[in-house]
């Protein structure tokens, strides 16, 4: 299957990125990718071992040789995963303001733990953990100003199942549609060994309840091998109903591709 747009990858510019740029970039070609986003990590957490890493100045250096050695075979967007805007609306509007094709807003920590540490899942039940995560992606999303929200039902990436609190779950995606915030489809919970994405058929359904409809796929890849990784999975969770739009952003708008699919 051909890879249009792969909205959500990590280079070596996140703390956590396994390979280069350029090598992330070849790989995409030799995969068919029209589209790739980079999207690194700036995480303003000081117990986040990402805090203070990013590098905007290389980043955006290196962006500008890809697009000089690849332009003709891959378009390449600049965006940035903003962990937690909420906590940090001075830092986030300061990012904002900087030349990036799209803004993710994500979280990543509930208060002094990080979601998939040890430490949260022994002090709380899983039940738990997806609510207090609900309410902190219910807060980024009120503050808004980003233009995807990342991996909505993250915790089960490390829990190996979901949990919905639906009062939660609909104020956020109520929310998303107000603010024009387009919802990702993130396929890195396939690579983790669970059989779906994230969010997946039952919470997709339901944005569509609340007259959302713009999406993005991202791998989250952190290495070449993973970009595109399930977007089979994704493009099939998409097709089945005509109301989801699929897009990539430009500039901070959003541009559907679904004739290109």
């Amino acid at each position: 299957m051909e890879i249009i747009a792969d909205m959500h990858v990590h280079s070596k510019f996140s703390v956590d990125g396994k390979d280069n740029l350029m090598a992330m970039c070849q790989a995409a070609i030799e995969k068919g990718v029209k589209y790739i986003c980079f999207t690194e990590h700036f995480d303003m957490n000081p117990k986040d071992r990402g805090y203070g890493y990013f590098n905007f100045e290389k980043f955006s250096e290196a962006i500008d040789s890809a697009k000089n050695k690849f332009g003709d075979s891959l378009y390449i967007l600049k965006g940035l995963e903003f962990s937690e805007p909420h906590l940090h609306p001075e830092e986030f509007e300061e990012m904002v303001r900087k030349d990036f094709d799209v803004m993710i807003g994500s979280v990543h920590w509930l208060g002094g733990f990080i979601v998939g540490q040890k430490e949260l899942e022994e002090k709380f039940t899983k039940e738990e953990i997806f609510k207090k995560y609900y309410r902190e992606v219910l807060r980024a999303t009120k503050f808004g100003g980003f233009d995807i929200l990342a991996h909505l039902d993250f915790p089960k990436r490390y829990l190996k199942q979901s949990y919905n609190e639906w009062n939660l779950v609909d104020e956020i995606l109520s929310e998303l549609t107000k603010s024009d915030i387009a919802l990702e489809i993130n396929t890195s919970p396939l690579r983790k060994g669970l059989n779906e994405c994230s969010p997946d058929k039952e919470l997709l359904e339901r944005y569509i309840k609340h007259k959302g409809s713009r999406v993005s796929i991202g791998s989250d890849a952190h290495s070449s091998l993973d970009i595109g990784e399930g977007f089979a999975y994704a493009e099939d969770l998409t097709k089945r109903n005509n109301k989801i739009k699929v897009g990539i952003f430009q500039q901070r708008k959003f541009v559907s591709i679904d004739e290109e699919r």
